[in-house]
């Protein structure tokens, strides 16, 4: 038994070793390539490892886990959990060398792939990756299709990066063009998300997209996250349009039960309350999922539900009482 277990251990050791140089071959390989890339090919290599690095950093170091899993964790974080900075900056400064070739798809890919792992690669001009990509998306604004719009502006505003001069052009495009029926679900939330979130005032953008939702037959392929989130940009934006919220709301009612993340729940009703449409139904409907949701909710959830609840003068004792109070007062540090 004993010459077994040693035997099954160097077996491992092996093992683990044989993968992890297939691995570091496969990286230098890709790195040394570079060079020879064109602009599809190192765009989609770089999106690909960020969402690697994402899904790693989601999940975390687990007691057990696959060799492979370690490894990559090695090649592409460092020890607290970031990005490989050597390594993304080395695929920046690829980028560079070639980012006048890159058409609109790989230009809104790239930038989406760095937004994915929060990093903006900066150089020793003093400029950041993200300086040259809107130069250069400007200068084409108008090859940009709704998925390249979508992915662009996404990950300008989850890097809290209001380019202004890049949301324009943008914006306008979105004006310009006569195919709305391509902003799918997604794409539209995410657009219209973007602007309100960096807070870049575009109201002929808002007008054309709540247009298009509210001519839509139905919302049916919109996520509860999508609904939520495009009334949040509206009421964060300050945009008024009670066509949008109606159909929304509607949509909301009939699938309420697939509402189950408290923050879109909380978002929701916040943005009709917010912008001074109440519509009842739709605020007595969401009690049994709010309160089924207390447990999950952080502080500015607890918050935003009772302030829309009463701006809405809608009584729900099945949500508001001595549980929902109990969080509040477990979570009193966090309030301001």
């Amino acid at each position: 038994q004993r010459v077994q277990s040693s035997s099954n251990n160097n077996i491992g050791a092996h093992s683990f070793e044989d993968m992890k140089n297939m691995l570091r071959k496969i990286f230098d390989d890709t790195i040394n390539g570079t060079g020879k890339c064109n602009m599809r090919a190192l765009t989609e290599t770089i999106l690909a490892m960020a969402k690697i690095v994402k899904i790693l950093r989601q999940q975390g170091k687990r007691r057990g886990e696959d060799s492979s899993r370690v490894i990559l964790r090695r090649l592409l974080l460092s020890k607290d959990m970031k990005p490989n900075r050597k390594l993304f900056q080395f695929f920046a400064g690829a980028s560079m060398d070639k980012l006048d070739r890159f058409d609109a798809r790989y230009l809104s890919n790239l930038a989406y792939a760095y937004a994915l792992i929060d990093y903006v690669p900066e150089f020793d001009d003093g400029s950041d990756l993200f300086d040259h990509i809107a130069m250069n998306a400007v200068d084409i604004h108008r090859k940009f299709n709704a998925q390249d719009i979508s992915n662009m502006t996404w990950a300008y505003a989850t890097l809290d990066i209001p380019h202004a001069v890049l949301f324009e052009a943008l914006g306008d495009q979105v004006v310009a063009s006569k195919h709305s029926k391509d902003f799918n679900p997604q794409a539209i939330s995410n657009t219209a998300w973007a602007y309100a979130k960096v807070g870049i005032d575009h109201p002929e953008l808002f007008e054309k997209l709540a247009n298009h939702i509210v001519k839509t037959d139905n919302l049916n392929q919109f996520f509860p996250q999508a609904l939520s989130n495009i009334v949040w940009a509206y009421a964060t934006a300050r945009v008024h349009h009670p066509k949008l919220f109606q159909k929304v709301a509607d949509a909301a009612i009939q699938r309420e039960r697939e509402f189950s993340n408290s923050q879109h729940v909380a978002n929701l009703l916040w943005a009709n309350a917010a912008m001074g449409i109440v519509d009842k139904q739709l605020f007595l409907s969401f009690v049994p999922t709010a309160a089924k949701l207390i447990n999950t909710y952080n502080n500015q959830g607890l918050a935003n539900i009772a302030w829309a609840y009463a701006v809405a003068g809608v009584d729900a004792p099945t949500l508001f009482n001595a549980h929902f109070i109990n969080k509040c007062v477990a979570k009193e540090d966090g309030f301001e």
